[in-house]
């Protein structure tokens, strides 16, 4: 006799003398069913878990791509440093130092004025050592992973408006035509990395951005045009590095040991950095309780609450009691 399909996937016959237990076949793809079901609920639940740790990671853990400026000591007080010798034309001013080390040369100072007094601001070695062994350090330190890369250069930064990062340039260098403007703020830092030059046309210019938070690292030698107005510290690998006549620079113009730096009636101030706001605040009048001790209260926690880790936590806490239930609804004693 032919045998009807039941719809099950399994046939609708069993060996003679043992009849087919309908309900045990649909309860056991029930049970099937409802495993691949919590399966996808437990991937899903683990899916989002990931995308929401790593999307939170960034502000919580405060890991960050952009650049970090290099604290100063020993630098604080230069304007200009030099490594084989330090030359100058006209009336160059500085705000600060102008040192030579390992060289001992510093030429036509007067007429240029180092610090308002040449006779405490012009220092050679031993005095400018320590200064030429911080620039070194200062210029590893610079070499920092690129936000930007513009591969093989020149690259032009004229008319370019940036944000705060890390801008890296190969052969050929940067180049300067016109004005570069820097977006960031109090505390946003600018690396500019080149593994050649750094060269601008005359007039060109550099404007916004914090002056002690712009670095440029410059592998061979930097040439700042006539008339350039430039701004951060610019800290050159070798090679003669040069203001020309009437560059000015709001921050220091620093050469490692196998530099040359020559100067021509330039003006160089020390950097001025931007300061934050304080919003103004108005302390509430408190009545101190009499027989307690005035300690000051308790210290004041300010931050931010970690409202993602909470939400990750209250997910993976879900996740948890759903693998638990559906364990414990699959593993009852059958009644």
């Amino acid at each position: 006799m032919e045998q009807k399909s039941s719809g099950l996937l399994a046939p609708d016959y069993a060996p003679r003398g043992n009849p087919v237990n309908h309900s045990l076949l649909l309860n056991g793809f029930e049970v099937v069913k409802e495993a691949e079901e919590v399966d996808k609920i437990k991937h899903l639940l683990i899916s989002i878990i990931l995308i929401l740790s790593l999307s939170l990671a960034d502000p919580l853990l405060g890991v960050s791509a952009l650049g970090t400026s290099p604290i100063l000591s020993a630098l604080l007080d230069y304007s200009v440093l030099g490594g084989a010798e330090v030359t100058n034309t006209g009336p160059t001013v500085t705000d600060g130092i102008v040192g030579v080390s390992p060289g001992s040369s510093i030429t036509n100072f007067p007429p240029g004025l180092a610090g308002g007094d040449n006779l405490t601001h012009l220092l050679i070695p031993p005095d400018a050592n320590a200064a030429q062994a911080e620039a070194l350090s200062v210029f590893g330190a610079l070499d920092q992973t690129c936000d930007t890369d513009y591969g093989v250069g020149p690259q032009e930064l004229g008319t370019l408006s940036l944000v705060p990062g890390v801008y890296c340039v190969g052969a050929g260098g940067f180049q300067l035509t016109g004005n570069l403007t820097l977006t960031g703020g109090v505390d946003e830092v600018y690396i500019f990395k080149s593994s050649t030059t750094l060269i601008t046309a005359s007039g060109s210019s550099v404007t916004g951005g914090d002056p002690c938070d712009i670095w440029w690292r410059i592998g061979s030698s930097t040439t700042l045009g006539t008339n350039t107005s430039f701004r951060g510290t610019v800290i050159s690998q070798n090679g003669v590095n040069a203001m020309q006549t009437g560059a000015t620079l709001d921050g220091r113009f620093l050469g490692l040991s196998a530099a040359t730096v020559t100067l021509d009636t330039n003006t160089i101030a020390a950097p001025v950095c931007l300061v934050a706001p304080v919003p103004a605040t108005t302390e509430p009048m408190t009545q101190p309780v009499s027989g307690l001790p005035d300690t000051g209260g308790a210290p004041i926690q300010n931050g931010v609450f970690p409202w993602g880790w909470v939400i990750v936590g209250s997910i993976g806490a879900a996740a948890l009691i759903a693998s638990f239930l559906a364990h414990r609804r699959n593993n009852l004693p059958e009644q």
